[in-house]
């Protein structure tokens, strides 16, 4: 069964069962209380018989004085202390009623019966006959104008039920149809990116706020997530695939070089290790990179925290001027403290200070400022500097400027370092500007946010 028709069916199943129920609960308190009110009618009757015989019992007959006070639709029955009966006081139409049984009753009783399917209220009531006998006035009268009554309560909720069922029913449908939508469409969409290999969205309802339009932004979310994923890993397989192909078959010619000619001249040998090994660095670089690229931003374990970034950028500069043998001069006389990932952060600059490197030949200079909410570390070198339109492609995936525009003349990098130098900025909240003049040289900036302590303490001062 779908789940729509268990919501349908459930839904109209409590209804009918809640309307049912209710219904029900009505018809027996007005039942309860309608005979209830029969039964003191009859019962005050009862009481002005007694009073009626008490004050004309001199100068009428009692049996006469009976008949006068007989129900129109009823009896009237004297019983003495032996258990005798005097003759009943009854209508035609009742007169089955004189043949029920009967006793003495010491006090005042009343109860409802049905003699013939037709209801009845008896009420038995002490009296002082004339001659001071206490005997019982029982007084048995139809209650069929009540149960009338009742019955055309019984038909009318009846039909009340099964008129209110109809809306109950399809509204009911109607629920099931609006709950089951989203899911329906859920279902849908995902047939559909089965079927067509393209993610999809689920369409939904702006102004809504349910727990149904909850599960459909949180579906698109993850829609959303899994195409990022899914492009990122079908971009590395493409990245990987293209550029480790020349690095692999720059290792495998010169593998081969080496078993045709390497024992016999000592040249190609040095020649052909020297280039495997350089192709080799170069692939681990490359691999690494493109593990990251591959990586989603969140999944990099970023920890934002107060950093030193005088410090860190001190320590950077002289771990590269040792590790590449350049001269790095950095301006940084006292802390300055911003929020940052320190070892992503230490990371983004390496690879500034790489590009540095490989595109000058001069001492690369690294400077700090700060201003109010930011705090910046600035890389600048004067080499030979970018056109305007290579400026703003440097941050595509392996996108170079032309060789013959290098320090060396030759290529050196994959073109992913400026590419993961943007996905670190933006995983660790920073932001990136480069400026640059062909001839001149290029600057490359990172912005951070400034630690808020020492935002206030700078304010302060």
């Amino acid at each position: 069964m779908s789940l729509r028709s268990k919501i349908y069916g459930y839904s109209s199943v409590l209804f009918a069962v809640l309307l049912i129920a209710v219904n029900l609960s009505v018809y027996f308190v007005f039942e309860r209380v309608s005979i209830d009110n029969e039964i003191r009618r009859i019962e005050a009757e009862a009481e002005s018989i007694v009073a009626g015989v008490r004050q004309s019992a001199g100068s009428i007959p009692p049996d006469d004085l009976l008949r006068a006070y007989a129900p129109v639709n009823g009896m009237l029955r004297i019983v003495h202390e032996d258990g005798s009966s005097s003759p009943v006081t009854t209508t035609a139409a009742s007169e089955q009623l004189s043949k029920l049984s009967y006793q003495y009753e010491n006090e005042k009783k009343a109860a409802y019966l049905q003699v013939d399917q037709v209801g009845y209220v008896w009420v038995s009531m002490p009296l002082i006959w004339p001659d001071g006998e206490v005997v019982n006035l029982q007084v048995t009268q139809s209650v069929a104008e009540t149960e009338k009554g009742l019955v055309t309560l019984r038909t009318v909720l009846v039909i009340v039920t099964i008129i209110a069922l109809i809306p109950a029913v399809i509204s009911s449908r109607i629920l099931a149809n609006r709950m089951t939508r989203p899911i329906q469409q859920m279902t849908r969409t995902m047939s559909d990116i089965q079927a067509s290999g393209h993610f999809k969205r689920l369409p939904l309802e702006e102004t809504s706020k349910d727990e149904l339009n909850t599960m459909g932004q949180t579906f698109n979310r993850m829609m959303d997530l899994l195409e990022s994923n899914f492009e990122r890993q079908e971009r590395f397989v493409s990245d990987a695939s293209h550029e480790l192909k020349t690095p692999l078959t720059i290792i495998e010619s010169y593998a081969s070089l080496l078993k045709r000619r390497g024992k016999e001249r000592p040249e190609v040998f040095d020649e052909a290790v020297e280039a495997i090994l350089s192709e080799s660095v170069r692939m681990r670089e490359l691999t690494e990179q493109l593990l990251l690229l591959a990586k989603q931003p969140e999944q990099w374990n970023v920890e934002l925290e107060r950093v030193d970034i005088a410090k860190l950028a001190e320590d950077s500069t002289r771990a590269f001027r040792e590790a590449y043998h350049r001269e790095v001069r950095c301006d940084a006389s006292s802390p300055l403290w911003a929020m940052s990932d320190e070892s992503k952060l230490k990371q983004l600059l390496f690879i500034l200070l790489d590009n540095a490197r490989k595109y000058s030949e001069d001492a690369i200079e690294v400077k700090l400022d700060s201003q109010s909410e930011h705090c910046r570390i600035r890389i600048a070198d004067t080499g030979i500097g970018m056109r305007q339109e290579d400026l703003a492609k440097v941050f595509d995936r392996f996108y170079q400027v032309d060789v013959s525009r290098t320090r060396s003349g030759s290529a050196s990098g994959s073109g992913l370092g400026l590419s993961l130098a943007k996905e670190l900025a933006s995983a660790v909240g920073a932001q990136i500007e480069l400026t640059s003049t062909e001839g001149v040289g290029t600057e490359a900036c990172i912005i951070l946010p400034r630690s808020k302590s020492d935002s206030r303490g700078s304010s302060l001062s």
